[in-house]
């Protein structure tokens, strides 16, 4: 569903105080044709576990600090989508359940886009642990 700045904030904040771990999945579409391609392609794209460090309501950052570095976003006039893993399609809804317990997806003007999963469990889903 559609949320407002306000509640992704919200949401953010929360994360903050519970010390989240969080998956953010992020891709920058390809807008232009280059040498005869012609589909949309990613020119970029990242995953990385994080957590929320700083959620600043007057400048519109989000930062998030991860062991690879830190990521900051600035979300004016970007639209926000809050989902469920409940909503998920049929075929993936089990595991969305069991491996997550929301997500929130950041969409810039240029469709940019930054999916953040909220981790049900502290293991990185993009690592293995023996």
């Amino acid at each position: 569903m559609n949320i407002s700045l306000q509640d992704a904030v919200s949401i953010l904040n929360k994360w903050k105080e519970e010390s989240a771990h969080i998956v953010v999945v992020a891709e920058s579409p390809f807008q232009q044709n280059l040498l005869g391609i012609q589909e949309r392609s990613p020119r970029w794209t990242m995953s990385q576990c994080v957590r929320v460090l700083c959620v600043d309501t007057k400048q519109g950052i989000i930062e998030f600090e991860g062991p690879i570095g830190n990521l900051s976003l600035s979300v004016r006039g970007c639209r926000f989508v809050y989902g469920d893993p409940r909503e998920a399609s049929p075929e993936i809804r089990g595991e969305a359940e069991a491996e997550t317990v929301s997500a929130l997806s950041i969409f810039f003007p240029s469709d940019e886009g930054f999916l953040l999963y909220e981790l049900r469990d502290p293991r990185h889903s993009t690592s293995s642990q023996n």
